[in-house]
């Protein structure tokens, strides 16, 4: 798992830094805090998150304050949103790799 707190993510070198980092790590969920961000989509999300990470929940941001990507591999993870706030998501993962025994 990764968490980083990005300080935005509106850039090409941002994104090509957050993608490198999440490549380099190998990790299965990445959390990103204050992406100052109000809206995800795929096409958007495809640009710095490696497409392994194939499912997402956010928060949007308030202005120019907050914002949080949370995406994960729904071939290890099944995620559930346990409660979603304006500054906080708590999402449940259980692994999908015992689901398929």
């Amino acid at each position: 798992m990764l968490c980083w707190n990005i300080r935005g993510i509106n850039g090409n070198k941002k994104w090509d830094a957050v993608r490198d980092k999440i490549n380099e790590s190998g990790c299965s969920i990445v959390c990103l805090q204050e992406t100052k961000r109000e809206n995800f989509d795929t096409p958007f999300i495809r640009q710095f998150i490696p497409k392994r990470l194939d499912k997402y929940e956010f928060v949007p941001s308030i202005g120019a304050s907050g914002g949080i990507l949370v995406a994960w591999n729904s071939n290890l993870f099944s995620g559930q949103v346990l409660d979603s706030r304006q500054f906080s998501i708590t999402l449940e993962f259980t692994s999908t790799l015992s689901l398929q025994k």
